[in-house]
């Protein structure tokens, strides 16, 4: 296939991280410590992930995984630890740094059943119907056609096969202004796609049991801020068996789970304090009704967890008028407004 320039852009991007050994964060705080433990800290620290696909994929001996961007190789060598001797991993990646520095570490690592192919997630480089599993982690939204990715995932899968994909997903679309920035792409923020388009397109190209969720308690606090700003999610899906038929519609009580309906416990209290919203540069002002010191220590706390990888800032501010929570995306040089959202 024909690269585009956000192909272009992004393989830079990450070429980049992977020469200077550029992770997201210091650590790596995304997965469980038990994951981890036989890796060299050079490669468990090297993530350039938003979430944690392998325990979501409860991964089996003897199964064949492919994972969709696998940058470093670091799910691919948990994933290999999970299969055995009689499973095999597949890594795809279009960026020649990222697949060298992926296959030195299998080299160092000993994992016969790991192999890196150069390749793009619109055209992958595997036969129909041979993977049991497909991982990816925040890889998706950067592709500049997702219907054709999740057809190509339909494609590879063997009937029953099924989707562990962590990535960035927004609740409400994106300002055009960030849809165009070359920064955000690469920061994963632009192209993300709304929970309910992510959903979609994954039954469209033929898939059922879909489920999108917010990762953490950290992303549901974003996903249910009025303002459609970018979170990390869970998405599952499975391929039909050959018994079943797929609609490629969006049935009514599909199995995924939308923002708008989620209920978190604290978090409704503080929703339900906001009083006005304007647009500001970069971002959104709320204006909240309420204990100052309990806000306070709420947005502390969300800036805390979120503060590592995700371009967003969270600043509450007192004025005159009453106690302000400043939403900015460090990524985006500039919004719309919020009527233009609406």
């Amino acid at each position: 296939m024909q690269p585009t320039s956000i192909h272009d852009n992004v393989r830079e991007h990450y070429a980049e991280r992977a020469r200077n050994a550029a992770s997201c964060c210091g650590s790596n705080t995304l997965y469980d410590d038990r994951l981890l433990q036989d890796l060299p800290s050079d490669i468990s620290s090297f993530s350039l992930g938003c979430g944690n696909p392998i325990t979501t994929a409860a991964l089996k001996p003897g199964e064949t995984v492919l994972d969709l961007g696998s940058g470093g190789g670091l799910d691919c060598f948990l994933a290999a630890k999970a299969v055995g001797e009689t499973g095999r991993v597949i890594g795809v990646d279009m960026t020649p740094d990222m697949l060298a520095k992926a296959r030195g570490n299998a080299q160092r690592l000993g994992y016969p059943n790991v192999e890196f192919r150069e390749g793009y997630l619109e055209a992958l480089p595997v036969d129909d119907a041979t993977v049991d599993v497909i991982i990816s982690n925040c890889v998706i939204n950067l592709s500049p056609d997702k219907p054709q990715v999740f057809r190509e995932i339909a494609r590879v899968l063997k009937p029953n096969g099924r989707v562990a994909v962590s990535d960035i997903v927004t609740n409400g679309e994106l300002p055009e202004a960030v849809q165009q920035s070359m920064a955000a792409w690469g920061a994963c923020v632009a192209g993300a796609l709304t929970v309910q388009a992510y959903a979609r397109g994954l039954l469209e190209a033929g898939l059922v049991d879909v489920r999108v969720q917010p990762k953490d308690t950290t992303d549901k606090w974003l996903a249910a801020l009025p303002i459609g700003v970018p979170f990390s999610a869970t998405i599952t899906a499975r391929k039909p068996r050959a018994d079943e038929q797929p609609t490629g519609e969006m049935p009514a009580g599909v199995e995924f789970e939308t923002v708008g309906a989620l209920t978190i416990d604290g978090l409704d209290d503080l929703i339900g304090r906001v009083v006005d919203m304007d647009s500001i540069e970069g971002g959104y002002d709320l204006r909240l009704a309420g204990d100052v010191a309990e806000m306070r220590a709420k947005v502390a706390e969300l800036q805390r967890a979120a503060g590592c990888c995700s371009p967003l800032k969270f600043v509450l501010v007192e004025a005159a008028d009453g106690a302000h929570l400043r939403v900015t995306n460090l990524s985006a040089s500039a919004f719309v407004s919020i009527d233009s959202l609406n």
